[in-house]
């Protein structure tokens, strides 16, 4: 299969959707019981953890299968940061 066959796309959207519905939920759970100790310290620990994974997932978006997780991760991670900035203040 090829990147421009249709079937690919219906068949990495779940992944993808998968994948950012745990690390989002993982990074805003973690996020928001630091939050409890102080706001900055929650946000600066996420990144810290982002920043730590980003070199190896970004490895991982040569591999077929692997970069649906990514692009989903990705959006995940985004979706927590705003969500913790929203609660976290």
């Amino acid at each position: 299969m090829t990147a421009r066959d249709p079937g690919v796309l219906w068949t990495g959207l779940p992944i993808a959707v998968v994948s950012a519905i745990l690390v989002a939920v993982a990074l805003a759970a973690f996020g928001l019981e630091l939050a409890r100790v102080h706001p900055l310290l929650a946000i600066g620990l996420n990144l810290v953890v982002v920043a730590g994974a980003a070199p190896t997932v970004l490895r991982w978006l040569r591999v077929p299968v692997w970069r649906w997780a990514v692009y989903g991760a990705s959006v995940g991670a985004l979706v927590s940061f705003v969500a913790l900035a929203a609660l976290a203040f």
